[in-house]
C-alpha cells in the first residue's frame, strides 16, 4: 500500500476518534494485588489448573494464591541463573516455562520444575489442539506429549537478530513474525502473510477476531489487516519522550475494544469509531493503573483480565465490578479525612466540606483538587475550615461552618465573600450547622445548641425565632436540619421529632411525634425526600421514621436480620432509578428495598473502609451517583451500575500444616506424598492424607479462584466425621485448624462464594485417617486379651488368698473385740474409782493446806509433807483427765465452732509454755508459713489438743534441748484419703522435741490409755496419763489425723486438721476465746509445782554452775588460786594478760581474777578491754597486786573499772566470800530486776557500756510497744548485734532469753499503766502490744503472780 494511503487512513482515524467516544473509560478499573518484593517488568502471567496465578520477570518466577507470593524457580539454588521468556498453560493445564535454559514443566504433584527441552527457548505459545509452538535457537518448534513434533526452519530470505522473531498462535494459524515481515504456517509451510510498510517495523506481537489480524509492532504502532494480509488500517502510539513508546502486546475484551501494553500506559482502541484512549496510573485513583509502563496483558479463563506492569505490578479487571469507588484521604487530592458535606456545580464538579480541613472542589474531567481553607490570605480565605453545610445558586457556591457563618465562594474566580452573620451586638460570626432561603428575604439559621435563627439580608442581622403553639404557648426547638416544602411551610428537624410551621405567621401547622416510644425514635439528625415513598428521618439511635404520603408515621428500628436495632442513621440518599433508599449508620451502610420494604446490610460497604459515617454527609449526584461521607474519606456508588460478579469460585487448598509445621511433600515422618493442592476430591490409594495419633493437631490452607475484591470471598467448611454442618469462616481467614481430632476417617469438605456472595457449585475435599494410638492398635488388643486372661487368673487366686485372710481377719476382729472390751471395763473401773476418790481427795487436801501452814520452813520433816502434796495433785490431774477422756469418747460432744485467726490462737498458747521452758534452759521456736489464717474452729478443743501436745513435748526434752512448732499447708501427699468439701484447706501442725526417740514396735501404742512401757526412755510411755489418747480423740472429732514421726535425737507429732478459710472474722477479742488459755495456765501450773517440788525434795547437792577465770603469771599462785577454789566454781586459769584475754571470750567467765603486774598485757589494760568490750563489759573483775597497800595503784585499778582491789598476800577465804557475794548479788539483781514493775537497767548493769546497753533495748522495745508483731528478729536487727551474742549478753545480765525480755518490758509498762492510769484492762492489752486482754492476763499473772485485775484494785501491790 502507498505511503499517501496511510497517510489518509491515518487522518481519518484521527477525525473518527475527535467525533465520537465509544470507549468508557470508567468501566475499566483495576484492582491492585498485594505488593511483591520484585521491582522487575512482569513479562507473562497465566493461571493454573488449581486457580493459582503464576507471573515471571526477567530474572524472577512467582507463584501468587491469593494471599502470599512464592518465590519459584525451575532451577536448583546452585546453578546458573536463566532468563524466564514466557509462561503458558496448554490445555491440559500443564504450566510449561520458558527460559534461555530451555523449556521446563511444572510437576503438581512434587510441585517443582522439570526441564524438558534444552535450548535457549526465545518465545512460546499454545495452539488450539494440545501442542506448543517454540522459537527454540532461532528456529520454529512445536513440541507436545513431551517431545518434538515438528521442525520449521525459517526462509533463508528472513531476516533475524537477537529478540527480533515473534511467535503468535491463534485457533486456526500460526504467525511468526521476523522485524516488518509476518510469516504464517500453512499446512506446514510458511506463507508471506504482509509486510509492513516501515523497514524499522519490528512485530512484537498478532492477535486476530473473524474479520481482521491485528499486528502491534515495537514503537511504529498497531496496524489491522485483513484476513489475506491487506491492510486496513492503523494506530500511534502513544509518544514518550518525543517518539513512539515501546510496545508489548495486544489483547480483544469483549467489547471489541483492543488493548495494547505500552510503556507509557494501556492503550484503548475502538477500531470501530477509531477512538483510541490512554489509561496512566493516576496517585488520585486506585483503581488506576498501578504503573504506566505496562508489560504483559493475560484473559483470565474464569473471566477478567491480568495486567503485569513495571514494578513488580499485578494488577486483575473485570467488566462484572460494581464500580463501587473509596475516595480516601491523599497528599495532593482530598487531604482531609473527615468529610461534612457536599455540592455539585452545573460543571460536574463535586465540592466537598471538610470538618476542619476546609473546603475542596473535585474536577471530574481532569481528576484534580483546588482546596480553599482559613488562614490562606487574599480573597480566597474562608473564615472557618469547619463547613457544616454547602448549597450552590447560580455562580455562587454558598458554604455554613461553624464560628464561620456564612460565606459565597465565585465559582469562576474562586473569590470568598463572607456574610455579615454576627451574633446579636457583636461581629463574632455564627456557627451555622444548615441554612435555608426564604426568598429574597434572607437565610433561616440552625445550631442544635442554639434557638432557631433568621438572618435577614436587608438589615443584616441575625434575630432569634420564637414559635407558638396553639395555645399560644412558645416551642423551643434545638433543629438539627431544615427545609420548605411546595406549600412554602418549614419543616424543622428536631432532638423532640419533626415540626412543620408557617414561616409568616409564626405558627405550628403540625408536628410529627411517635408516643410512647424511646426519646431516642424523636431525635431526628438527617432527612430524605423521595419521589414516591414519602419522607424519610433518621434518628440518633432509633432508626428510620418515615412519613408516607398518606401522612401516616412508622418507625423502622430492625429487621429480619437483626442487625438495624437501635441504629443511628446519619445519611439517606434515595436512588430514583429503583426508588431504594441508601442508609449510612453506625455500624455501616443499609439499603431500604422498595421492592419487599425490608431493610438490609449493603453488601457492598467494606467495614471503617472510609471510616466511621459522619452526620448528613451525604450527596446524590446529577447522573445518580451516591455519596457518603466518613471520618477518613467517603464512598460513592453509582446503583444503576452495579453488576452481580457471575464467577461460581472454586475453593483450592494452600498447605497443611501439622502441629504448627509446614509439610512439604515428600518429607520425612510427615504425611503428604505429594501437593495437597491435587489431592482435592482424589480418590483411591495415595490419596487420604494418613496422620499418625501424634499429628491430629493440624492446621488446612485455602484460598479460592475469585480474585475481584478478594478479601469479601467468603468461605465455608465442614468436616464430615465430625460434624455435617457448614460452618462460616470470618473474611480474611486463610487457614482452618483442627485439634485433638480422634482416631477415625474423615472428609474435610469447603467451598467459596464470591464478592458478591455467588456461591460456587464445586465443594472441595481433602480425605483424613487418624490412626489410632498405639495402645488401641491390633497388636494392642491383643495383648490386652492375655492380660484379661491373666487378671481372671491373678483374680482367682486373690479371691482364694482373700478369703483365707478374711477368716484371719475375723480372729483378728475377735481378739480385738476382747482387748477393746478389756480396755472399757478398766476405764468404767478406773472411772467409777475416780468418782468414788475425790471425796477423800478433798478431806486430804485441805488438812495438808493446814499442816503445811503449821510447819516451820526450816523444820526437817516439811519436805515430806512436800513430797505427799505433789503427789496428791498428781492424783487429782489424773482423775481429771480420765473423767475429760470418759465424757470425750462417750457424749461426743459437738464442736463449738468460732471465727478466729487459728495461727494466732494456737502462737499464743505455745507462748505461755516459753516460761516453764526457759527454767530448763529449752530453746523455743514458733514458725508458720503464714501470718494469719482465719477459720471457723472451737477454741477450748484445739486448746486442749495442743496444750497436751506442748506440755509432753517440753516435760520430756532434756535440758539445754529444743521444742520447735512448724505450721503450715499441708502436702497434697499428706492430706489423708477422705472425702471433703472442695473449699476445705488441710493445715500441718508438727511439734518436735529433742531426746532420745521411740522404738518403733512402740509407737502405735502412745496414743492408747494407761500404756506403759518401760523401754520408751523419753518418757512418753512410762506413765499411766491420758492426755495423747485425749489428743487422739479430740484430733479424730475435728476429722483429722495424728502421727508420730522418732529418730534417734527428736521426736515428732504430726497433726493434720481440715478447716475452711472464712473472711467474717473481725478485729479485737474474738468471740471464742471466753474461757481461753485456762486450760492451758493449769497444766502449766501443774508443770511448775512438779518442778518446785522436785526441786524440794529431790536432796540433789548444787552443782558447780559458775566458771572462773584467774589470770596470773606466778605460776605456783597460779596452781594454787585453782587447787582451792576448784572445789566451789569451775576455775580456768590464764598464764598472762594476753591468754586471758583470749580465754574470756572463749569461756565467758562469770566473774574474772586478774593480777595487776603482768608481763605483755598487764592488768590494768586486761580491765579496759573486759569493759570496752559488749561482749565482756558485764564480767565482775578483782584485781590482785603485789604492790602492798600502794593507793595509787588500787585507785588506777578502780579507774580501769575493776570491782575490787585486793593486795596481795592474798587471803583466799577472804577471797573467796568476795567471790561468793559477787554471784549471790548478781542473781539477787537478776530476780529483783524480774520482779519490780519498772525496768531500770541501771540497777543491774556492772558497767556503763552495759547500762547503755540495756537503756538501749528498753528503748528500742518501748517505741514499738503497741505493735504485737514486733519480736525477736525485728528486736536482733534494731540493736545491730548478732543474735547469739544478744542472747548470751540479755542472760547474763538478766538471767532472761530475747523473747522473755520483750515479754518482760511489755508486761513492767503494763505493770505501771495499771498502777498510774484509768485504762481498762483491755485497753492496756492493747497499748502494750498484746494479742488480746485474755493471753494479756494470763501472762501477767504468769509473771507477777497475780492478774491485772487484782493487780489494779489492790493497792499494796503497786
Amino acid at each position: 500500500m502507498h505511503i499517501g494511503m496511510r497517510l489518509i487512513i491515518i487522518i481519518l482515524s484521527a477525525l473518527v476518534s475527535v467525533a465520537s467516544y465509544a470507549v468508557d473509560t470508567k468501566n475499566y478499573r483495576f484492582h491492585q494485588m498485594p505488593e511483591t518484593s520484585y521491582y522487575g517488568g512482569i513479562n507473562s502471567i497465566v493461571k493454573d489448573s488449581v486457580g493459582r496465578i503464576w507471573f515471571s520477570g526477567t530474572d524472577a518466577l512467582f507463584m501468587y494464591n491469593g494471599h502470599t507470593f512464592k518465590n519459584m524457580s525451575v532451577i536448583g539454588p546452585h546453578q546458573a541463573p536463566v532468563d524466564y521468556r514466557k509462561l503458558v498453560s496448554d490445555r491440559n493445564n500443564t504450566i510449561y516455562a520458558a527460559t534461555s535454559a530451555g523449556l521446563y514443566r511444572f510437576d503438581y504433584m512434587q510441585q517443582k520444575f522439570e526441564l524438558v527441552l534444552e535450548g535457549d527457548v526465545g518465545a512460546m505459545e499454545a495452539d488450539a489442539h494440545e501442542g506448543l509452538w517454540l522459537i527454540l535457537n532461532d528456529e520454529v518448534v512445536r513440541f507436545e506429549d513431551g517431545r518434538t513434533t515438528g521442525k520449521f526452519p525459517l526462509p533463508d530470505t528472513v531476516r533475524v537478530t537477537p529478540f527480533t522473531l515473534h511467535l503468535s498462535c491463534s485457533s486456526d494459524h500460526v504467525y511468526v513474525g521476523a522485524y516488518n515481515r509476518l510469516l504464517r504456517i500453512e499446512n506446514g509451510e510458511y506463507e508471506n502473510f504482509a509486510v509492513l510498510d516501515n523497514d524499522n517495523a519490528v512485530v512484537c506481537d498478532v492477535i486476530e477476531d473473524t474479520s481482521s489480524v491485528y499486528v502491534l509492532t515495537r514503537n511504529d504502532g498497531l496496524y489491522v489487516l485483513d484476513n489475506a494480509g491487506k491492510l486496513k488500517g492503523t494506530f500511534n502510539l502513544p509518544e514518550e519522550y518525543g517518539h513512539s513508546s515501546n510496545a508489548k502486546e495486544l489483547y480483544i475484551d469483549s467489547n471489541g475494544i483492543v488493548w495494547a501494553a505500552t510503556q507509557s500506559g494501556l492503550l484503548l482502541t475502538d477500531i470501530t469509531s477509531g477512538e483510541t484512549k490512554l489509561l496512566t496510573s493516576d496517585l488520585l485513583d486506585k483503581y488506576s493503573l498501578p504503573n504506566n509502563s505496562v508489560w504483559s496483558i493475560y484473559p483470565d479463563p474464569d473471566g477478567g483480565v491480568w495486567i503485569g506492569t513495571y514494578g513488580g505490578k499485578l494488577a486483575y479487571l473485570t467488566f462484572n465490578d460494581s464500580e463501587i469507588r473509596y475516595m480516601e484521604p491523599t497528599p495532593g487530592g482530598l487531604n482531609f479525612p473527615i468529610v461534612s458535606t457536599y455540592a455539585e456545580d452545573a460543571k460536574g464538579n463535586i465540592w466537598i466540606g471538610t470538618e476542619g480541613g476546609g473546603l475542596f472542589r473535585w474536577n471530574r474531567a481532569d481528576n484534580s483538587f483546588s482546596r480553599w481553607k482559613q488562614g490562606t490570605g487574599g480573597d480566597k480565605s474562608l473564615p472557618s475550615n469547619m463547613i457544616k453545610r454547602l448549597r450552590p445558586d447560580g455562580n455562587l457556591m454558598y458554604a455554613a461552618a461553624f464560628n464561620g457563618g456564612i460565606s459565597t465562594i465565585d465559582m469562576n474566580t474562586g473569590k470568598v465573600t463572607t456574610l455579615p452573620v454576627y451574633n446579636a451586638g457583636t461581629h463574632q460570626l455564627l456557627s451555622v450547622y444548615d441554612f435555608e432561603p426564604e426568598g429574597d428575604e434572607g437565610f433561616w439559621l440552625t445550631d442544635p445548641d442554639a434557638e432557631l435563627m433568621f438572618w435577614n439580608r436587608r438589615t443584616g442581622k441575625v434575630e432569634n425565632v420564637i414559635f407558638h403553639d396553639d395555645a399560644g404557648h412558645k416551642i423551643r426547638l434545638r433543629v438539627e436540619s431544615l427545609y420548605h416544602d411546595a406549600s412554602g411551610y418549614l419543616w424543622l428537624m428536631t432532638h423532640d421529632g419533626v415540626y412543620v410551621l408557617d414561616p409568616a405567621s409564626k405558627k405550628l401547622i403540625r408536628r410529627h411525634y411517635l408516643e410512647n416510644y424511646p426519646h431516642s425514635v424523636n431525635n431526628i439528625c438527617c432527612f430524605c425526600r423521595t419521589m414516591s415513598s414519602g419522607v424519610w428521618f433518621g434518628t440518633r439511635g432509633g432508626g428510620v421514621n418515615r412519613l408516607a404520603p398518606d401522612g401516616t408515621y412508622t418507625n423502622y428500628n430492625s429487621n429480619a436480620d437483626g442487625d438495624f436495632v437501635n441504629r443511628m442513621v446519619f445519611g439517606i440518599l434515595e436512588d430514583t432509578s429503583s426508588g431504594d433508599l441508601w442508609m449510612s449508620t453506625d455500624a455501616g451502610l443499609f439499603c431500604y428495598s422498595q421492592k419487599d420494604g425490608e431493610i438490609r446490610r449493603a453488601g457492598i460497604d467494606i467495614s471503617n473502609r472510609c471510616g466511621a459515617y459522619y452526620v448528613r454527609s451525604c450527596y446524590s449526584g446529577s447522573d445518580g451517583e451516591l455519596l457518603f461521607g466518613g471520618t477518613n474519606g467517603f464512598i460513592m456508588f453509582n446503583p444503576r451500575r452495579f453488576h452481580t460478579n457471575p464467577q461460581k469460585p472454586r475453593v483450592y487448598f494452600t498447605g497443611l500444616s501439622v502441629n504448627g509445621h509446614l509439610v512439604v511433600p515428600g518429607e520425612e515422618g510427615y504425611p503428604l506424598r505429594q501437593a495437597v493442592a491435587t489431592l482435592d476430591g482424589q480418590s483411591g490409594r495415595g490419596s487420604v492424607i494418613k496422620l499418625s495419633s501424634k499429628q491430629s493437631n493440624f492446621d488446612i490452607g485455602f484460598s479460592c479462584n475469585s480474585y475481584l475484591e478478594r478479601d469479601r470471598n467468603t468461605y465455608a467448611y465442614r468436616m464430615l466425621g465430625i460434624s455435617d454442618t457448614w460452618t462460616i469462616l470470618p473474611k480474611n481467614q486463610q487457614y482452618v485448624r483442627f485439634v485433638n481430632v480422634p482416631p477415625g476417617k474423615y472428609t474435610f469438605q469447603m467451598k467459596a462464594a464470591n464478592n458478591d456472595g455467588v456461591w460456587g457449585d464445586h465443594v472441595s475435599s481433602l480425605s483424613f485417617k487418624v490412626k489410632p494410638y498405639p495402645l488401641l492398635s491390633p497388636f494392642a488388643y491383643a495383648v490386652y486379651l492375655l492380660l484379661i486372661i491373666l487378671s481372671a487368673y491373678y483374680v482367682w487366686a486373690y479371691m482364694t488368698r482373700r478369703k483365707m485372710l478374711e477368716q484371719q481377719l475375723e480372729l483378728e476382729k475377735e481378739r480385738e473385740k476382747d482387748l477393746n472390751e478389756l480396755t472399757q471395763a478398766r476405764i468404767n473401773f478406773f472411772t467409777s474409782i475416780s468418782h468414788d476418790l475425790k471425796t477423800p481427795l478433798t478431806l486430804v487436801i485441805d488438812p495438808l493446806k493446814q499442816l503445811d501452814s503449821l510447819i516451820p520452813m526450816d523444820a526437817p520433816y516439811r519436805s515430806y509433807v512436800e513430797l505427799i502434796s505433789k503427789n496428791v495433785v498428781r492424783i487429782q490431774h489424773m482423775i481429771s483427765q480420765l473423767l475429760k477422756f470418759r465424757q470425750i469418747e462417750t457424749l461426743k460432744v459437738p464442736l463449738d465452732c468460732k471465727p478466729g485467726d487459728l495461727i494466732k490462737f494456737v502462737g499464743n498458747i505455745f507462748s505461755l509454755f516459753e516460761f516453764y521452758a526457759g527454767k530448763h534452759h529449752i530453746e523455743t521456736e514458733f514458725i508458720s508459713q503464714m501470718e494469719s489464717f482465719d477459720t471457723r474452729f472451737d477454741y477450748d478443743v484445739i486448746e486442749k489438743v495442743f496444750t497436751n501436745l506442748f506440755s509432753n513435748a517440753i516435760k520430756y526434752t532434756t535440758e539445754n534441748g529444743y521444742v520447735s512448732v512448724r505450721v503450715g499447708r499441708s502436702a497434697q501427699e499428706e492430706i489423708p484419703d477422705m472425702d471433703a468439701p472442695a473449699d476445705v484447706e488441710w493445715l500441718s501442725f508438727v511439734v518436735t522435741n529433742s531426746g532420745e526417740g521411740i522404738p518403733e514396735d512402740e509407737v502405735g501404742n502412745l496414743f492408747e490409755p494407761f500404756n506403759n512401757h518401760g523401754t520408751v526412755k523419753t518418757g512418753f510411755g512410762t506413765h499411766t496419763g491420758l492426755g495423747l489418747a485425749i489428743v487422739k480423740e479430740l484430733v479424730k472429732d475435728m476429722k483429722g489425723s495424728i502421727s508420730v514421726r522418732s529418730t534417734d535425737s527428736t521426736v515428732s507429732f504430726v497433726v493434720l486438721l481440715p478447716f475452711v478459710p472464712c473472711k467474717d472474722v473481725t478485729t479485737g477479742d474474738p468471740v471464742g476465746e471466753g474461757k481461753a488459755y485456762d486450760y492451758a495456765a493449769a497444766e502449766i501450773d501443774n508443770m511448775i509445782s512438779d518442778l518446785d517440788a522436785n526441786e524440794k525434795t529431790s536432796g540433789r547437792k548444787e552443782r558447780k554452775t559458775y566458771d572462773i577465770l584467774v589470770i596470773e603469771d606466778d605460776a605456783q599462785l597460779r596452781n594454787y588460786l585453782e587447787q582451792r577454789l576448784s572445789p566451789y566454781y569451775n576455775v580456768y586459769t590464764a598464764i598472762n594478760g594476753r591468754d586471758g584475754l583470749a580465754k574470756v571470750e572463749k569461756v565467758m567467765p562469770q566473774l574474772v581474777i586478774t593480777d595487776l603486774a603482768m608481763p605483755e598485757v598487764d592488768g590494768f589494760e586486761v580491765c579496759r578491754r573486759i569493759r570496752s568490750n559488749i561482749k565482756t563489759s558485764h564480767i565482775p573483775i578483782i584485781a590482785l597486786s603485789a604492790l602492798g597497800e600502794n593507793q595509787k595503784a588500787g585507785i588506777e585499778a578502780l579507774e580501769c573499772e575493776a570491782n575490787v582491789f585486793i593486795s596481795k598476800p592474798v587471803d583466799i577465804d577472804y577471797l573467796h566470800k568476795q567471790i561468793s557475794n559477787f554471784i549471790k548479788n548478781q542473781n539477787r539483781l537478776k530476780e529483783l530486776y524480774s520482779k519490780k514493775f519498772v525496768a531500770e537497767p541501771s540497777h543491774i548493769a556492772i558497767s556503763s557500756v552495759d547500762e547503755e546497753l540495756l537503756k538501749k533495748a528498753v528503748g528500742f522495745i518501748e517505741e514499738n510497744l503497741e505493735n504485737e508483731e514486733y519480736g525477736v528478729d525485728d528486736f536482733v536487727s534494731d540493736m545491730a548485734i548478732g543474735r547469739t551474742r544478744l542472747y548470751q549478753k540479755l542472760n547474763d545480765l538478766t538471767g532472761m532469753s530475747i523473747k522473755e525480755f520483750i515479754l518482760d518490758i511489755r508486761l513492767k509498762r503494763a505493770s505501771q499503766l495499771l498502777s498510774e492510769s484509768d485504762y481498762t484492762v483491755a485497753e492496756i492489752s492493747t497499748m502494750t502490744g498484746f494479742a488480746n486482754p485474755k493471753y494479756f492476763s494470763v501472762c501477767f499473772k504468769r509473771h507477777f503472780g497475780q492478774s491485772p485485775t487484782d493487780f489494779k484494785m489492790n493497792p499494796d501491790a503497786k
